[in-house]
């Protein structure tokens, strides 16, 4: 699992490469940038297709940064959907989503993450 070296609004750095997009972790380490913008988004939306890609690699936990000032939401429909696959989400503004991911890595947890870096 990836761990994150550095957030700053509008840009991270992951295992040394930086970022300037949301991006999403998942569970073998492998980082993606989010695909879309605000358009695809909307109002800062967390959708639960989102969730389901960052599913895939069967995650104990999955960590949501919701952006430095936590703007971004978890949609209903999307908090629906990982109830119902009983996926644990810990949904948190994304400087202090950072500090758990990284816990939750040192604790070897099998964890994705989808970090949002503005707003």
């Amino acid at each position: 699992m990836a761990k994150i070296d550095e957030l700053t609004f509008g840009s991270m750095i992951v295992e040394g490469k930086r970022y300037r997009r949301d991006v999403l972790i998942f569970t073998d380490g492998t980082v993606k940038k989010r695909k879309g913008g605000f358009l695809m988004f909307g109002s800062h939306k967390i959708k639960k297709q989102e969730l389901e890609e960052l599913s895939q690699g069967q995650p104990e936990i999955i960590v949501i940064g919701t952006g430095t000032n936590g703007a971004a939401r978890v949609a209903p429909e999307a908090e629906s959907w990982a109830k119902g696959q009983n996926l644990s989400l810990v949904v948190q503004p994304s400087y202090n989503a950072v500090t758990r991911l990284n816990e939750l890595v040192e604790q070897k947890k099998k964890v994705a993450a989808l970090i949002h870096i503005t707003c």
